[in-house]
């Protein structure tokens, strides 16, 4: 299993999605960009992801949707979970994501962990961090439990698929 967040922008730099047709499209072109064709080797590999997103004027980053828009049948029927932080907790960020991931036929699941703002405020001024760390022990577990079973039940559905 595959986690993305901040490490992926550091080892994958590529630009805006600038293609003549859409990853989905059956037939398409192979990707010039040669991080675009890492990147994209690396979500075939991988079985399950956790998307990392602050919120950002309701939406997930635009760096991260931008990322996910490049690939698309290396997506399809694996499992993602979702941890945010931002506005409301990033809530409204991953609402965004869940949406983009049904679409790319991933399987978003339910559970996900939304750090509060109140423990990002802490990190900044140094403050108790592990209090609010403490609280989120229960979501994550809920996530990681939730991620590893459909990931293994995914993996299975498509290798009896082929």
């Amino acid at each position: 299993m595959s986690t993305l967040g901040f490490s992926i922008f550091a080892t994958f730099r590529w630009p805006f999605f600038d293609q003549p047709v859409t990853p989905a499209m059956p037939g398409r072109p192979a990707f010039q960009h040669e991080v675009v064709q890492k990147w994209t080797a690396a979500i075939a590999q991988s079985d399950g992801f956790v998307f990392v997103t602050p919120e950002y004027n309701y939406g997930a980053s635009a760096v991260l949707k931008n990322a996910i828009d490049w690939v698309y049948p290396e997506w399809n029927r694996k499992a993602v979970g979702f941890v945010s932080y931002g506005s409301a907790m990033g809530a409204r960020g991953v609402q965004q994501l869940r949406e983009t991931a049904i679409e790319l036929q991933l399987a978003p699941i339910r559970s996900s962990v939304h750090i509060p703002v109140a423990t990002l405020w802490a990190h900044y001024q140094g403050g108790d961090v592990e209090a609010g760390l403490a609280e989120l022990e229960a979501p994550a577990k809920a996530l990681i439990d939730d991620l590893l079973w459909w990931t293994a039940a995914l993996k299975r559905a498509r290798a009896n698929a082929s």
